[in-house]
């Protein structure tokens, strides 16, 4: 881990040096327990180009608040994760106005959560929201469960999700598909499950831009479906390892590179080799879950956040699954 970290340090340099901007040097994002009582509104006027056609409009550090994704193209643009609730959408709406003259509008998100999809329905009817299979069952199961439980959180929450709803597709791409804004190509690829079943990235080709949505961050994984675990998730980042990428958007957080992946790669393997290590060895679930734990927190000291509580959700997770294979091995071996 200390070795993968010095070497994402040294891509994240040649990487700012490459596209000429700071932004790679934020502090980590900072998951704050108070941010409920604020207001989490878009910034406007705040959009950072950071390529030809590409648009960022960060969150700065703001719990609620996505990194919402402007791609201008000759003939339409895309917005990604339109932000939570309609007031959002209609300020997104109104900056991705301000960015190009184009009338005709795409609309997506790298996966259903409040924050990140229910601001879409503030877009003309005449846009054109597009999802992958997987996140339209996402929908079909969960609709707006999350949403209910953020509008239980505060009362500032509940007032931003009044009359939000989650907008029908117009499009549904199978597991990848290509949107042409004109002059500009961006892949739609669903990557899930990780995060979510629905998790999908979308590639700005021309400009070598990268979304990833919550499947990478410089924050701790979250776990947060029940097909989420280690070896979907592994899977989704060897998915994302084939977009020849510059710059990765993340969900949340400051933008990164190659070295975001390399990160949650180690992190995983490292969960997983040691559950292996330490299972062989007859270690309890707690001793491994506080043993892990001391091992990692040194190593992730700029992922600020309460470490030790999603160090012990998935190491626990990953106890489950290699219980889950020998259980298997054990059965396919039985006469």
């Amino acid at each position: 881990m200390g070795r993968l970290r010095e070497q994402a340090l040294k891509a994240s340099i040649r990487l700012a040096l490459s596209v000429g901007f700071s932004i790679l040097f934020q502090s980590a994002y900072v998951y704050s327990q108070g941010a409920a009582n604020s207001v989490p509104l878009i910034e406007q006027d705040d959009a950072l180009a950071i390529s030809d056609h590409v648009y960022v409009i960060l969150d700065d550090n703001r719990r609620f608040v996505p990194n919402v994704g402007i791609v201008v193209g000759n003939k339409a643009t895309l917005v990604i994760d339109p932000g939570l609730g309609l007031k959002n959408g209609e300020i997104v709406l109104e900056e991705a106005r301000k960015l190009s003259s184009n009338t005709k509008f795409f609309i997506a998100s790298t996966h259903v959560h409040a924050e990140h999809d229910l601001g879409a329905g503030a877009f003309p009817q005449e846009a054109t929201m597009i999802r992958s299979q997987d996140q339209q069952r996402d929908i079909e199961e969960f609709d707006l469960q999350h949403a209910g439980r953020l509008s239980k959180r505060s009362k500032v929450l509940a007032n931003l999700l009044e009359n939000a709803f989650t907008r029908p597709a117009d499009v549904l791409c199978d597991t990848k598909c290509t949107i042409d804004l004109g002059g500009v190509n961006v892949t739609l690829q669903a990557v899930g499950p990780a995060h979510t079943f629905g998790d999908t990235a979308f590639f700005v080709e021309e400009d070598r831009v990268l979304f990833s949505g919550d499947v990478v961050m410089r924050r701790y994984p979250r776990f947060a479906s029940p097909t989420s675990g280690l070896e979907v998730w592994l899977s989704a980042l060897t998915e994302l390892k084939h977009f020849d990428f510059d710059v990765l958007v993340p969900s949340h957080g400051p933008l990164g590179g190659t070295e975001s992946i390399e990160a949650y790669e180690a992190y995983f393997t490292h969960i997983q080799s040691r559950v292996g290590e330490l299972l062989a060895k007859k270690v309890s679930t707690d001793t491994i879950v506080e043993q892990i734990t001391l091992e990692l927190l040194p190593e992730l000291s700029d992922w600020k956040e309460d470490g030790a509580r999603f160090i012990d959700i998935a190491v626990r997770k990953a106890i489950d699954e290699a219980n889950l294979k020998l259980t298997s091995l054990s059965e396919s071996e039985a006469p």
